[in-house]
């Protein structure tokens, strides 16, 4: 009957227990929710607040977790047998489970420092590209521009290169190179382009006061170089946002494209042209009969 008992009141402890930390895991993240909607600085969908929500839970069970080993006197020898494992179990996890825990020491890493933000457009050296949706303690969430959503360990994206145009400013230059013909009038086709890329919604004067002053053009263009075929414009096109700027470009090439055909400006392709002599002419005329005789003698 005692031990029946003591089993009840052992039962009734450890469920009280769990209870208890449902309830401050409850009011604890209701708290932080409230704090962060009345916050300026601390939001919802920040990083701290999502840190803090998952750590405060895991700190809270992992309590409970070491209270009830020590006050049951039936956990003791499970208490006791698994500090004295301690050892070997924490080689068997840190091993299991060394990229989760990398993960979210580079997700801490990341919070701290903030190489990036939730919100803003960041390039990977790979080539991979988009705006930051989520950093968890395990993962960076990232949506590129075909609306896929790239889910890439912190560890990784810690290791990576990372090109962020919201650290200075989001708006990027558009270094657009156009081939005309020699025979092109080049002050008209400069002004062509300076009128197409002026008119681009996505277009950013980025001139300086003093520029303006000077009278320099919105739209800077550049003789580049001279080609054997042709001569190489180059075009800075300031865009408004680093996500628009490859869409702002094609539609620059292409707006382009159709006002050079309108005005007749040539675009020209390298092409190789074969210049035979009198001389070599006359050989080949001079084979060509050698030929058409020869065929007539054996008919």
């Amino acid at each position: 009957m005692k031990a029946f008992i003591t089993d009840a009141k052992q039962i009734v402890l450890i469920t009280t227990l769990i209870i208890l930390a449902f309830a401050a895991s409850y009011l604890i993240r209701k708290l932080l929710a409230y704090y962060a909607l009345h916050s300026k600085k601390f939001k919802p969908s920040s990083v701290a607040y999502k840190l803090l929500k998952n750590a405060s839970t895991f700190i809270i069970f992992a309590l409970t977790f070491v209270v009830i080993l020590h006050l049951l006197p039936a956990l003791e020898k499970i208490g006791t047998t698994l500090l004295a494992s301690a050892g070997i179990l924490s080689v068997v996890i840190g091993l299991a489970a060394q990229q989760t825990f990398g993960n979210i020491i580079s997700g801490i890493f990341i919070y701290i420092y903030k190489p990036f933000r939730v919100g803003e457009y960041v390039e990977l050296n790979n080539g991979k590209n988009g705006i930051v949706e989520d950093i968890n303690l395990r993962f960076t969430i990232i949506r590129n521009s075909e609306n896929r959503r790239m889910v890439i360990p912190n560890t990784l994206i810690s290791n990576e290169v990372i090109i962020n145009s919201n650290q200075q400013g989001n708006r990027v230059c558009n270094l657009i190179n156009i081939h005309v013909d020699y025979d092109t009038d080049v002050d008209l086709a400069i002004a062509e382009i300076q009128k197409i890329v002026v008119a681009h919604p996505e277009f950013y004067d980025n001139r300086t006061r003093g520029m303006i002053e000077e009278g320099n053009h919105a739209v800077t263009v550049r003789v580049a170089s001279l080609e054997n075929f042709s001569v190489t414009l180059c075009v800075e096109a300031w865009c408004n946002a680093d996500e628009d700027s490859y869409r702002m470009k094609c539609d620059l090439l292409l707006a382009i494209k159709k006002r050079f055909d309108e005005l007749e400006i040539k675009m020209p392709s390298q092409t190789m042209k074969i210049i035979f002599g009198n001389t070599t002419l006359g050989a080949l005329k001079a084979m060509q009969d050698y030929m058409v005789h020869k065929s007539v003698e054996s008919k």
